[in-house]
C-alpha cells in the first residue's frame, strides 16, 4: 500500500529521521512518499520518494493545504491510501496482523472509509465501541458525532472519501474540526483497534509553540543514540514530549511512553 506523508517547508529538516525510522520500523510492503513544497535532495532518505506538489506552497496559514492534497491525490489511481502528517516519529515496528484485521474489516463495509493505525488522537471509551473481536484482536466503531474521526494521523483511507474532505475543507487543522463534521454527516464510519498497529506518540515532532525544538516522547535510548550518532538529529534540541524537559537530562533514566501506555497494570 501506498503511504502518502503531507508537510511544508519547514518540516524538511526532520525528513532524514522521519525516513529512518519509517525504513525500520515499516516494511516492504509499504510505498512511502513524502509530499511537500520545492525542490529537496532525496538522496538524504533512508526510504521513499519525495514528491514536489508545487515550487511554493500559496495560501496565508496554509489555506489552500486541503486544495493541493486533493489535487495530487486525484491524480493517482489508488483506492486505499495510508495518509498522514509528516512529523510523526515511529517509535516500534508496525503490527502486520492487526494492520491485516483492520484493512480486512474495512474492505467488508464501503461506508468505513477510515481506519485508525495509531494510538492517536486518544478516544475515550464512550466514543467508541468495540464491535468484533477477530484472532484476539478488538475491533472499535467510533461513535457517529465524535470528533477527530477525520485526522492527520496515520490512517488507512479509501482515498476517494479522504478526497471529499479535501474538498470541504481549508487547511489541516480545519480538516480535523471541520473536516470530522462533514465526515460524520455523511454517514462514513472509522474504525480502530484497542491493539496499537503502528505505535508513535501523539505529540508531533516539531511544532510552530516549540521552535528549534524537536520531540522524542516515546523513542528508545538505543535509536535516539543511533540516530544523534548519524547526525540524523541534535541533542540540544531534543525534548520529551510537547511540554516535557530536555532529553539530556533525562536519557540516563528515559522510559518509553508507549511501553507505559501499553504495560500490563495499566490494561
Amino acid at each position: 500500500m501506498r503511504v502518502y506523508l503531507t508537510g511544508h517547508p519547514g518540516n524538511k529538516c526532520i525528513l532524514p529521521a522521519s525516513s529512518f525510522l519509517i525504513e525500520k520500523y515499516l516494511n516492504e510492503n509499504f510505498d512511502v512518499n513524502f509530499l511537500n513544497f520545492g525542490d529537496y535532495d532525496s538522496s538524504k532518505l533512508f526510504t521513499g520518494n519525495y514528491v514536489k506538489l508545487d515550487e511554493e506552497q500559496a495560501g496565508e496559514n496554509s489555506a489552500l493545504w486541503s486544495k493541493y492534497l486533493k489535487e495530487y491525490l486525484k491524480s493517482i489511481d489508488d483506492e486505499y491510501i495510508i495518509f498522514s502528517l509528516d512529523d510523526f516519529f515511529l517509535c516500534r515496528e508496525i503490527d502486520m496482523k492487526v494492520y491485516g484485521i483492520l484493512f480486512d474489516e474495512m474492505k467488508s463495509d464501503p461506508d468505513i472509509k477510515c481506519a485508525k493505525l495509531g494510538i492517536s488522537p486518544s478516544y475515550r471509551p464512550h466514543e467508541y465501541t468495540v464491535k468484533k473481536t477477530v484472532d484476539q484482536i478488538e475491533i472499535f466503531y467510533l461513535d457517529p458525532n465524535v470528533g477527530y474521526s477525520a485526522s492527520t494521523q496515520y490512517c488507512i483511507w479509501r482515498k476517494n472519501a479522504l478526497v471529499d474532505v479535501l474538498e470541504n475543507t481549508s487547511n489541516a487543522w480545519n480538516f480535523e474540526l471541520h473536516g470530522s463534521s462533514y465526515f460524520n454527516s455523511k454517514g462514513y464510519k472509522a474504525i480502530g483497534s484497542t491493539t496499537i498497529c503502528l505505535p508513535y506518540a501523539e505529540s508531533s515532532a516539531v511544532s510552530n509553540r516549540r521552535p528549534n525544538k524537536v520531540s522524542i516522547l516515546g523513542m528508545s535510548k538505543d535509536i535516539l543514540e543511533e540516530m544523534i550518532s548519524k547526525e540524523l538529529l541534535n541533542e540540544p534540541e531534543l525534548t520529551v514530549g510537547g511540554d516535557g524537559g530536555n532529553y539530556s537530562e533525562y536519557k540516563n533514566s528515559i522510559r518509553s511512553g508507549l511501553d507505559v501506555i501499553e504495560d500490563e497494570e495499566f490494561k
